[in-house]
């Protein structure tokens, strides 16, 4: 005997099928999937955003540049407000994000390891020794930080190269002086203090060289 509700069970199956292919069920669902994707890339993010290895940085910029185009199409389609409100929501925090990543391509101020080491280390409290091993660690990646950076920047613009040379000759200074000074202060075992002044010479050295990179792609672009 059939069941009395057998009619009502196949007309919910029938409309939540009629939803799911419909526009909004087929926008609801490339929303979600993008969604996950992102918010998967963006737990994968390095301490510093601008670390992103290139391979790293061009996969999300391909992946943002589909998500974008894909997003303006859904928004022509004859969607329910609620879901075209969802699909434009998704879309500005996407298109916040490429621009965020395209400044590593373009803007030369965006890679800078004495200003990210200032912002670690307060100006009226001395250097403590728990921060030492984290601060051998980015002193180490320097050689890497900014070979990346060359890397990464294929369109840098010339009046950021002109910033970026003022701040890294404010960074060098810093680091030179006042991380200097702090870890003088410290007390920390001479052999200690040896180490991270070489380390602190050897990443000034980097950061020169980088310097005289951005010289020279404002020389260009400029002639």
């Amino acid at each position: 005997m059939r069941s009395s509700n057998t009619p009502l069970i196949l007309s919910g199956l029938c409309l939540l099928i009629l939803i799911a292919c419909s526009p909004d069920g087929s926008a609801l669902k490339w929303l979600h999937k993008t969604e996950r994707h992102w918010a998967k890339l963006e737990k994968e993010q390095p301490e510093w955003a601008e670390m992103l290895d290139p391979t790293a940085l061009e996969s999300r910029l391909d992946f943002l540049a589909t998500a974008l185009t894909k997003a303006q199409d859904w928004t022509k389609q004859p969607l329910d407000p609620a879901v075209k409100n969802k699909v434009s929501a998704l879309s500005n925090r996407l298109q916040t994000a490429q621009d965020h990543l395209l400044s590593q391509q373009k803007d030369p101020c965006v890679y800078n390891l004495g200003l990210r080491l200032q912002e670690q280390f307060s100006p009226d409290r001395p250097f403590e020794m728990s921060q030492l091993e984290k601060l051998q660690l980015q002193l180490d990646q320097a050689a890497n930080y900014y070979q990346q950076a060359r890397q990464k920047l294929t369109e840098p613009v010339p009046a950021q190269c002109d910033s970026a040379i003022a701040q890294h000759i404010s960074s060098i200074t810093y680091l030179r002086e006042e991380l200097g000074k702090k870890i003088m202060d410290s007390n920390l075992p001479k052999v200690m203090s040896k180490q991270l002044e070489y380390k602190i010479n050897q990443s000034c050295l980097y950061m020169k060289d980088y310097l005289a990179w951005c010289r020279s792609m404002a020389f260009e672009a400029r002639n």
